[in-house]
């Protein structure tokens, strides 16, 4: 039975609903993580080979250019007339960007004017990769398409899919495209022929990030769970349950990072499977997480861009936050006073 909240100004939402969105107001800050406050939701990033910028697609029409190491804006793209689902580093000092106007646009990273605008989607571009000289793009019309960067024509089209890419990936070689779409099912293409290689099926619903790394395979789900697959047998090897959908995964020597609807970054050890340490700091969805040296970069929808260092001093740091902050919640449920609740850890740290 759903109950709806009788409290002013919350009619025909329900009391679950009512509670989650006092929790987000609860966590609401734009300090933790050097956060960088944004003018609309980060929905996609990447980060330029040599480290200086990071790129960030924004539900606000735009990609915007930040220097890596001040996390400073230095340029904003504009010209799409829909949210930037996507954007990705071509050659020649080139950006490409997705969005749900439909289209693909080109752009100067320097200068960032608009190069050119490809066309061809009939509904929302959600991912994009290059590879050599081809661009390959996904959409909700469940197409993978593939772009010439010179001539900038579409030279394949082929729909597979039954519902939405949401995610592309390439080997590490470049002969493999992978799609992972919304029907729950990961696609390796053949990258010349755009022949389907293999299907990977396995996951009870839709599929929002994918990841490649020599002969595994590494997708997040909104059926709350991470699993990595061998490449060739397409058997699941490992699978990481999580509390909510999984949105974002970034792979970091050796952890993979996770980013969810819950608003929680987690850091995994591939060898075990085990948890390693939450990270918390974002009060609204992980909508997209990048690596660069030993630093996770991660996007969210409460519209901010944050950093945080991953080694063992910080995952030290995140657990005793993490921990002290549990400790805090208990004592409010218990009915203590700030003043209590330390005179109560003294005493316990005298009976240890």
């Amino acid at each position: 039975m759903v109950n709806i909240s009788q409290e002013s100004g919350a009619f025909f939402q329900t009391d679950a609903e009512i509670a989650k969105q006092k929790e987000k107001e609860a966590k609401y800050n734009y300090t933790a993580g050097d956060a960088v406050k944004l003018s609309s939701k980060a929905l996609s990033l990447c980060i330029s080979p040599d480290g200086k910028y990071i790129y960030i697609a924004e539900s606000g029409f735009q990609v915007r250019k930040m220097e890596r190491s001040t996390m400073k804006s230095v340029k904003l793209f504009k010209g799409h007339n829909g949210p930037v689902t996507s954007v990705v580093i071509g050659k020649d000092d080139t950006i490409w960007t997705g969005s749900w106007d439909k289209t693909i646009k080109k752009w100067d990273a320097k200068s960032g004017e608009c190069l050119a605008t490809l066309e061809g989607h009939t509904d929302f571009v959600k991912a994009l990769v290059v590879s050599g000289d081809s661009l390959y793009s996904g959409s909700s019309d469940c197409f993978l398409r593939r772009w010439n960067l010179d001539s900038l024509e579409c030279t394949a089209s082929e729909k597979q899919h039954r519902r939405p890419i949401e995610s592309l990936a390439i080997s590490l070689d470049g002969q493999s495209i992978y799609s992972a779409s919304s029907d729950g099912i990961v696609i390796r293409w053949d990258a010349k022929t755009m022949k389907v290689q293999k299907t990977y099926t396995g996951h009870d619903t839709s599929i929002y990030g994918i990841r490649v790394w020599e002969d595994d395979l590494w997708t997040a789900s909104a059926d709350k769970t991470v699993r990595r697959w061998n490449t060739d047998t397409g058997v699941v090897d490992m699978t990481i349950e999580h509390p909510d959908r999984v949105k974002s995964l970034v792979l970091a020597g050796p952890y993979v990072v996770t980013g969810s609807s819950d608003d929680e970054i987690r850091v995994w050890d591939i060898a075990s499977g085990q948890l390693v340490c939450v990270i918390e700091g974002h009060f609204d969805e992980v909508s997209s997480l990048e690596m660069y040296g030993s630093t996770i970069y991660s996007g969210s929808l409460d519209c901010s861009i944050r950093r945080w260092p991953l080694n063992a001093a910080s995952i030290k740091e995140y657990n005793e936050t993490r921990e002290n902050k549990k400790k805090k919640e208990q004592a409010k449920d218990n009915g203590l006073t700030e003043e209590e609740e330390k005179e109560l850890a003294e005493l316990l740290s005298d009976d240890e």
